[in-house]
């Protein structure tokens, strides 16, 4: 009898160990700088993290997917999927080893459901809305889309007190921000989606049209440098956030911070031309980064 339940124990723990591999590779695959930083993580806390990623990569897949121009069809898809992470949190288990490390997840941090249903909110937005009149619009999806990641990072590492929520869903605006910039014209060639505010574009001139024929003259350029001041902004309010994190995960945070601030530096250099491909940190800038991080050099 006690070897029967020491095999059980054992595939499920083989199962669970599963879950959390397949949430790692989909973190690799998929974000790579992000995942360079997730190394910095103690291994308890990595694979946590690596489960919060694949509940936000696998919807995100389904909206952004540049082969289904179908919108009922992905919003079905959606729809689906949502259907059997709301079972499985029900259920506090589920047969499919990622989604099991996700409920798993959620379930031993604290991770309420509100705050994974406002994701799927932003990711339904997706399927819905294509164009934001105005930054309050936007923010409104930025709050489901990364804010509560942001948040759910939080309850994963740990931290000192509540003021830590605030912070880290401004930095998940700043990193939100940062990845609309980079990918300006990926999003209108692929997805149809402007996510430049269009209050902001008219004031300087600009139109989705300009953004579908890739126009960068004089226009473009103060319209970028405008919003990478407004992007660092938000890092720089985020900031002091960083140190109510516990110390076990703080350093990948740090690394993460900047990491994707770095982006930034990268668009300039680029002199803002978003549209020759997406820009990038090689792996060197990210040693040579991770080692300022380390040192406390946030800029």
């Amino acid at each position: 009898m006690l070897g029967l339940l020491d095999s059980k124990r054992t595939n499920t723990g083989k199962a669970a160990a599963e879950g959390f591999e397949q949430c790692r590779e989909i973190t690799r695959h998929y974000g790579t700088s992000f995942y360079f930083a997730t190394q910095f993580f103690p291994k308890e806390v990595r694979d946590a993290i690596y489960a919060v990623y694949a509940f936000a990569r696998i919807p995100d897949e389904i909206v952004d997917d540049p082969n289904c121009s179908d919108h009922d069809e992905a919003i079905r898809k959606l729809d689906e999927w949502r259907t059997k992470w709301r079972l499985a949190m029900a259920a506090g288990a589920s047969s499919d080893p990622v989604m099991n490390a996700i409920v798993k997840t959620f379930k031993r941090y604290g991770i309420e459901p509100e705050i994974g249903e406002a994701f799927l909110r932003s990711m339904f937005m997706d399927e819905e809305k294509f164009t934001y009149e105005n930054y309050a619009e936007l923010e409104e999806y930025m709050y489901g889309s990364a804010g509560v990641i942001g948040l759910m990072v939080t309850k994963i590492v740990g931290y000192s007190m509540e003021d830590a929520f605030p912070y880290a869903i401004k930095l998940g605006y700043a990193f939100q921000l940062t990845n609309f910039l980079r990918d300006i014209e990926e999003d209108y060639r692929d997805l149809g989606r402007v996510y430049m505010p269009q209050d902001q574009l008219r004031k300087f001139g600009l139109t989705n049209e300009d953004i579908a024929n890739q126009i960068r003259d004089d226009r473009f350029v103060a319209f970028m440098k405008f919003q990478i001041k407004r992007n660092r902004e938000l890092y720089r309010e985020a900031l002091p956030g960083i140190r109510l994190l516990n110390w076990r995960g703080r350093l990948a945070v740090k690394i993460s911070y900047v990491l994707y601030k770095a982006i930034l530096t990268e668009i300039e250099r680029a002199n803002y031309n978003v549209f020759a491909g997406r820009v990038r940190t090689n792996r060197q800038q990210k040693i040579m980064l991770s080692l300022k991080a380390l040192a406390g050099v946030y800029e």
